[in-house]
């Protein structure tokens, strides 16, 4: 996504009030909604996660949600169903995801202030790992992790997460989401009614 790109800035409770480019959004703080959607396997109970490629400005090479991203001026929050077909070429309609809710965070870095309302989703997918096409402009590669290993995310204590494949990522290799948002999601799974 260009910096320039414009982005519709909202209150904290989500009532538009005006547009402004990315790169504005997040110098000064901008509340704004972004689209998060976690992908799983019910049946081999498995959640995957995108290891972000290495080019990317924030975060490049850190696990983070299976495809986000951020809703342009306009858009709705439906929209971002696209950020799944864009990111790991899986396409979906709304009705094939799960909003399991609206988690506002905050992240304050050096020169980088980001203020979001993340809408949640969940989909299901059987689909084979490596079968997933991705956008290598913003993916390196999926990661599954067992539902019980991605539980423990929500456990700030945590301090190393294995993958299925026996992979060992220590916390600092995950986008550094709070625990509180891990465990909503992690909660969530585990409810869902997919």
């Amino acid at each position: 996504m260009s910096e320039q790109e414009l982005i519709m800035v909202t209150d904290q409770a989500g009532h538009p009030l005006f547009t402004a480019s990315r790169n504005r959004v997040h110098a000064e703080g901008l509340w704004h909604e972004t689209f998060h959607c976690f992908v799983v396997n019910r049946e081999q109970r498995i959640v995957l996660l995108q290891e972000r490629a290495t080019g990317k400005k924030d975060f490049p090479n850190c696990l983070d949600i299976t495809a986000a991203g951020h809703l342009l001026a306009g858009e709705t929050v439906a929209d971002g169903v696209r950020e799944l077909e864009e990111e790991l070429g899986l396409v979906r309609t709304m009705d094939q995801l799960e909003h399991v809710g609206i988690f506002l965070e905050e992240l304050t870095l050096p020169g980088f202030i980001d203020r979001e309302r993340t809408q949640v989703f969940l989909t299901e997918s059987n689909q084979a790992i490596f079968d997933y096409h991705l956008q290598a402009t913003e993916v390196k590669r999926l990661v599954a992790f067992s539902f019980d290993a991605f539980a423990t995310l929500g456990d700030e204590t945590t301090t190393e997460v294995v993958s299925i494949e026996g992979e060992r990522f220590g916390r600092n290799r995950f986008v550094p989401h709070p625990p509180e948002y891990w465990a909503m999601v992690e909660r969530s799974i585990e409810q869902s009614s997919m």
